[in-house]
């Protein structure tokens, strides 16, 4: 076969172009440590890599999230510590009080004290995180609990104009003036407006509601709902890290505002009975702090296993990523000095080849 002067020239900057580009290769491979620079050195091999490294910025994600909710557990949990301290203490006092040796006196100090646990509890119940309060279900960004000065007992029911069929001693408000009215066995009775800051339960709607005088209405001393927030933690795993605050401070099977209220209440009355009614009902407030305490260290044993699951998996992937996309140095060297040889002799050949001319063979 003839080669001519021109193809033979070509083939020699063509091949020594493609020794060029291998040795560059080579040596960027080595430099950045990497196997693949781009998704046509490995096509499988990036798209395997894409796929983990997408797996590695959700396991930062999710790490994000348990710490954060890690965080807001923990808060909680030393609220809740502190709320059982304080109901420890309030029921010392309510147990001192009932006792025959007991005096007015002695009560109406113990009742300035109770006063004093209420207001630091109701304080507690709104305990911010971060920008968020804490016990008020979804309702983050107001406080949840208004605070209660004094309590007036109950009423039946609120309503613009006065319930049918009343008995004795019946109580309602009206919607209207806001006045508290009580049946008197023939006439109602308007007993007009009270105290800023004073509670009353609604008996229909077991609810407590304080009134305030700023906005001459009645207003639910629990201003939260009951709706759950959750963090992601996982693909497919979330976590619930509220609490509602009804569900602690205001449950039915121990509702702590109240027994604070109704202890101070019959302190201040002098009424041993009273006083001794509100033990039990401590003692159940405390139980409930104490299985919402049973509750927030449960989900704060999962966010750790969780954690610890997704490390281990971060560094199972992270090592998948490297097996693919990593260079063998050893490796790397050896074909380095290999193509390194090729490309000398491939510009040996190929200075040997153009010093030849027609005088060579005359």
């Amino acid at each position: 076969m003839r080669v001519s002067n021109r193809f033979l020239y070509y083939q020699l900057v063509k091949d020594i172009d493609s020794n060029t580009e291998k040795l560059f290769k080579l040596s960027n491979q080595i430099s950045s440590g990497k196997r693949i620079e781009r998704p046509s050195d490995d096509p499988v091999g990036m798209a395997n890599v894409l796929i983990y490294r997408s797996d590695l910025n959700a396991f930062g994600q999710f790490t994000r999230s348990i710490d954060m909710a890690n965080g807001w557990l923990s808060r909680t949990d030393a609220i809740l510590q502190d709320v059982d301290d304080l109901l420890c203490r309030a029921l010392e006092l309510a147990t001192s009080q009932a006792s025959a040796s007991a005096t007015a006196d002695t009560r109406n100090g113990a009742a300035d004290e109770v006063a004093e646990i209420k207001n630091q509890i109701i304080s507690l119940a709104n305990s911010k995180y971060g920008s968020k309060f804490m016990f008020g279900g979804t309702q983050t960004q107001q406080s949840p609990f208004l605070n209660v000065t004094n309590l007036d007992d109950s009423v039946a029911t609120m309503s613009s104009s006065a319930p049918g069929s009343p008995s004795n001693g019946e109580r309602y408000i009206n919607t209207t003036d806001n006045h508290i009215y009580e049946y008197n066995g023939s006439t109602w009775q308007d007993m007009g407006l009270v105290d800023n800051g004073t509670g009353v339960v609604v008996d229909d709607q077991n609810t407590l509601y304080v009134y305030d005088s700023s906005s001459n209405d009645w207003v639910k001393e629990y201003r939260g709902n009951q709706t759950s927030f959750h963090v992601k933690i996982g693909k497919a795993d979330t976590l619930e890290i509220n609490l509602a605050g009804d569900s602690v401070f205001r449950s039915s099977q121990g509702d702590v505002v109240m027994s604070l209220l109704r202890l101070e209440k019959a302190l201040r009355d002098n009424d041993a009975d009273a006083i001794r009614a509100q033990i039990g009902n401590l003692n159940d407030s405390e139980q409930v702090v104490l299985n919402n305490l049973a509750t927030v260290g449960a989900r704060v044993n999962r966010l750790d296993h969780t954690k610890s699951v997704l490390a281990k998996a971060d560094v199972e992937t992270k090592e998948r990523v490297s097996n693919i996309e990593d260079l063998d140095y050893a490796d790397a060297i050896t074909s380095l000095q290999n193509q390194q040889t090729i490309y000398q002799a491939t510009l040996k050949s190929a200075s040997m080849i153009t010093q030849l001319s027609l005088a060579d063979y005359i």
